[in-house]
Parts: C-alpha cells; sequence; structure tokens
C-alpha cells in the first residue's frame, strides 16, 4: 500500500472516520467513568492520547504529501476540510478528557508527548541554526564538535524538561 492508496481510502471512508474520531474521546470517557482504577484509567486515557497523537502524525504527513504534490491550491480546493479539522480536535479533546479525569502527570502517554515535544523543539531550533552558520560552523568545527555540541544541547533541553514538568509520578506498590 503506498501512501496515495492508503490517504485516498481514508478520504473516501472520512465520514466514518469522522464519527469514530469524534466519539472516541468521549467513548474513553465514559469507559473511565465505568472502570475507574489506578492502573485502568490511566492506560485507557494513555491510549486515547497515543491514537490521537498517532491521527495527528497522519494529518501532517498528509498536508506535507498534499503540499508537496500539489500545493496549497489544490488541497483548499479538492481537500476536505471537515475531515481535516478532525485530528486536531481528536487531539485537544483527549487531551481535556484526560486533564478532566486525573492530572495530566499521571498520564504516561502525556508526559511522553512533553519529552517528545521537547526535544523536537530542540531539533528545530537547531536546525534553523544550523541552515543559518553551517559554513561557518562546518569550517572551524570538525564533526565530532558537531556532535558534541548537539549532545549538549539534548541534555540541557532534557534537564530543562525535568525542571519544567518534575519527576516521573511514583505509584504505590502493585497489591
Amino acid at each position: 500500500m503506498t501512501l496515495e492508496t492508503f490517504f485516498t481510502q481514508l478520504n473516501a471512508n472520512g465520514l466514518t472516520i469522522a464519527i469514530l474520531l469524534f466519539a472516541a474521546p468521549w467513548l474513553v470517557w465514559v469507559l473511565c467513568h465505568w472502570i475507574p482504577g489506578q492502573w485502568e484509567e490511566p492506560f485507557l486515557l494513555s491510549l486515547n492520547i497515543g491514537l490521537a497523537a498517532a491521527s495527528l502524525v497522519l494529518w501532517a504527513g498528509y498536508l506535507a504529501y498534499a503540499t508537496n504534490t500539489a500545493g496549497w491550491q489544490a488541497v483548499v480546493k479538492q481537500a476536505d476540510m471537515f475531515l481535516l479539522l478532525v485530528p486536531p480536535y481528536y487531539f485537544l479533546s483527549s487531551i481535556w478528557v484526560a486533564r478532566q479525569r486525573m492530572p495530566l502527570s499521571r498520564v504516561p502517554a502525556f508526559r511522553t508527548l512533553q519529552g517528545i515535544s521537547i526535544l523536537a523543539a530542540v531539533y528545530l531550533i537547531l536546525s534553523w541554526l544550523s541552515r543559518r552558520v553551517y559554513v561557518v560552523f562546518f569550517s572551524y568545527l570538525p564533526f565530532s564538535a558537531f556532535l558534541w555540541i548537539l549532545a549538549g544541547l539534548l541534555g540541557v533541553a532534557y534537564i530543562g524538561y525535568r525542571i519544567l514538568f518534575g519527576n516521573p509520578p511514583q505509584y504505590p506498590p502493585e497489591s
């Protein structure tokens, strides 16, 4: 299956997918209400946030593919705008539902997404900087020094993440 056929099938079954994605956060809300528990509820919320993040990645992939092959004009003319709004809604409503059920620091998927987003931000900043100074940077520094600088930036990002969001939550032992 190619990307084109995958996104074509997503577009062909758009109404069914949109209904499922609109209902998923509220289905998780009901399941968490029926099955409350110290381990079950974070698992359900993490699963929902993980699926929402996956739909957001597919959404970004579709936009990148469509704009690279046809341009923004074709995307605006041909794409189903309702279907394009569903993944951001699903992600934001999943975060909101998880926040209503428990503190987000107790949801493992949210902490993982925080870490990934901070690492992605550091990568984007580093790539932006390297685009601006790559001639000077690589003319005077060996590649191993670049790798050490990259490792240092990732270390600083990790330390900043730990300072901003604290240590992972401690759960009581299973009985």
